[in-house]
This record gives C-alpha cells, sequence and structure tokens, in this order.
C-alpha cells in the first residue's frame, strides 16, 4: 500500500485580498514527486487552505495511493474538514463539501493540523507565487499609467494609428 503525504499552504495578504497555494505530495520517505504553486485571485487566508487542499488531493488522485497523509497549518480548516467544526460561510460550506467529495475517492485519508514549520515549503511556495503576481499587477499599472500620459499627448491621426495598432495586437492574441 503507498502512502502519499500531502503538506498545503493557502496565503493571503490582508483578509480578502491577494492570495495564492501552494503544496507539496511526497512519499514517506521524503522523496518529493510534486511540487505546485499558484496565484488565486482575492481570497481570504481559509479559502486559500481549501483551495490549496483540493490541488492537491486533485494532483494526488493519479499516483492512486492506499493512504494520504494531509498536514494543513490552519487549524480551522482542519477541524472543519474532520467535521470538528463547521464552516459558517457558504463559500467555506461549498469547499469543505468540495473536499469531501474528493477525499472519498481515496481508499484512507486522515488529515492533521501541524505546526507551521511542517508546512513552512508550502506556505514558502504559494508566498513565491503571491510575490511573483503582486510584482507583475505593479508593473502592469506602472506601464498603464506611462502609457495614458502618452496618449495624453498625441494629436488625433497619431491616436487611430494607435488604435489600430493595438486592435490588431488584440486580433493575434485570440
Amino acid at each position: 500500500m503507498r502512502k502519499l503525504v500531502l503538506t498545503v499552504a493557502g496565503v493571503a495578504r490582508g483578509e480578502a485580498s491577494q492570495a495564492a497555494i501552494g503544496g507539496i505530495l511526497s512519499d514517506t520517505q521524503g522523496r518529493i514527486l510534486e511540487r505546485f504553486a499558484s496565484p488565486i485571485g482575492r481570497a481570504t487566508e481559509e479559502v486559500a487552505e481549501y483551495k490549496a487542499l483540493l490541488e492537491a488531493l486533485k494532483r494526488a488522485l493519479p499516483h492512486q495511493p492506499g493512504e494520504i497523509v494531509v498536514f494543513l497549518e490552519n487549524r480551522t480548516v482542519a477541524n472543519q474538514i474532520l467535521g470538528n467544526l463547521s464552516p459558517r460561510e457558504p463559500s467555506l460550506q461549498n469547499l469543505n463539501r468540495q473536499v469531501q467529495e474528493v477525499l472519498r475517492q481515496f481508499p484512507r485519508w486522515r488529515v492533521s493540523f501541524v505546526d507551521q514549520e511542517v508546512c513552512r515549503p508550502a506556505r514558502r511556495l504559494a508566498e513565491q507565487a503571491l510575490f511573483a503576481e503582486t510584482k507583475a499587477e505593479r508593473e502592469k499599472a506602472i506601464l498603464r499609467q506611462e502609457i495614458v500620459s502618452l496618449v495624453e499627448a498625441l494629436p488625433v491621426e497619431a491616436l487611430r494609428r494607435a488604435l489600430s495598432f493595438l486592435q490588431s495586437l488584440q486580433a493575434t492574441k485570440g
């Protein structure tokens, strides 16, 4: 029977702000099978933790483990998954249902709340994804401001050419 260890983390900058997920799938000897990290848009820390767990579970399915052990650093989410607490918010209730549906596809599973130190590698992955997303958004905002200031100084004919050029870029994108 093959056992997989899933270490997950969800991070958010403040309440319902930019968030990201990270996770590591490994065997019981600590060999890493997969890592993942991704920005998820605006979310609370609990929503991010649920989404990190869902992603890890979906990635574990193709490995067909006989058992999975999940490490979470969010005590509330761990207790909600185990049925010790009920999520109050509808979005968390929905995520909890989704997690339960995926968990039923594994022969055996265990979810444990652990010290942040255990989840630090997964948290680091999530934070890197969040930082990259935030950095890209800042750069996009700066570029947008520069473009607006340049466009404001253009004569009408130059604006028409610029519009035509931008429309051609948009057409090639799709």
